[in-house]
């Protein structure tokens, strides 16, 4: 019999495996459809880790100078803020909240948006958004503590299959953007590797959505954001793989008409060059330059951390910031 030691040892020789077999294909892109290129630096440029109390960083919100970011089923329903220098400074209660399995973060200049919408087994027939308003967090001061109380978005799957149990099925989610008036919720489909978009209606109490498209993503999407300065929206996630899978993006442009609709025609592919497990992006609407930041669990991998990637948009300014 295998002990634990050499267990672990067998494990982390399979994730080196996978790393530098990863490596080989880094610089690789595929586009669908014609149009202009992208401009985008595969490489991700780590800033700095983070505080371990968000060792398993799950979402990425920004307001005001301020990260947010929450863990998933493993904490309390907490909101975490950190500064510029990516240390600690706030951590909020959401008093009337539950963090089932807290997944993302979406924002439009009212609301935090918390989604409660992980279902790894997909014994969850009824998923959660919490609505956090902006004002409510300012007002409390760094390193006070404090809590908060949210409005509650509850929605199901119309279309969702029986099947419960396992992993293997369609209805598992880590990903939600905020786009216009709707929330985007994109699943994690272990079954087929493609992702579902549902659409939510941000003010609605309860609302039960069959799927307005599915998208042939090659592998389990865990985070999005859009904002209308790009038009772009992104989304992130992983090949399936025994071990965990080499991180991708994609990034869509909006076709503007109404409702807004994804144009995957133009979507673009980019593998990621540091192998990690990486779980939120957010553009960057404050910086100097069109940017993407992403966490990553702490994991063998990595140590919980936070970093960048540049992006050259054709036809968009190259600042955000406000």
């Amino acid at each position: 019999m295998i002990n634990y030691i050499m267990l672990r040892k067998i494990t982390y020789l399979t994730l080196l495996v996978a790393l530098l077999g990863g490596c080989s294909s880094l610089s690789k892109e595929k586009r669908l459809g014609e149009g202009q290129q992208v401009s985008f630096g595969n490489s991700v440029q780590l800033l700095s880790t983070l505080a371990d109390e968000v060792r398993e960083t799950s979402g990425l919100a920004q307001s005001k100078g301020l990260l947010w970011t929450i863990n998933d089923s493993g904490d309390g329903p907490y909101l975490y803020a950190v500064d510029k220098q990516f240390e600690l400074q706030k951590k909020i209660f959401v008093s009337n909240a539950e963090n089932i399995d807290w997944e993302e973060l979406a924002q439009d200049e009212e609301y935090l948006y918390v989604a409660d919408c992980g279902n790894n087994r997909g014994y969850r027939q009824k998923l959660q958004i919490y609505k956090v308003r902006w004002d409510q967090l300012e007002r409390i001061d760094t390193n006070s503590g404090g809590s908060v109380t949210a409005e509650t978005l509850t929605f199901e799957y119309k279309d969702r299959g029986t099947e419960s149990g396992t992993k293997d099925h369609n209805y598992d989610c880590e990903a939600v953007a905020s786009v216009g008036n709707e929330l985007w919720v994109f699943t994690k489909n272990r079954r087929d590797q493609k992702t579902n978009l549902y659409r939510l209606n941000k003010h609605k109490k309860f609302q039960s959505v069959a799927s307005s498209s599915v998208f042939d993503v090659g592998g389990l999407i865990t985070a999005a954001d859009y904002v209308r300065e790009t038009n772009y929206l992104v989304l992130m996630g992983y090949e399936k793989n025994y071990i965990f899978g080499q991180s991708f993006i994609w990034l869509v442009p909006l076709i503007q008409d109404a409702p807004l609709q994804p144009d995957w025609s133009r979507a673009q592919y980019h593998k990621l060059s540091i192998y990690a497990q990486w779980e939120a992006i957010l553009w960057d609407r404050f910086g100097a330059h069109i940017k993407l930041l992403l966490t990553s669990e702490k994991s063998p991998l990595l140590d919980v951390s936070i970093g960048e990637i540049r992006v050259g948009l054709p036809g968009s300014a190259s600042s955000m910031e406000k």
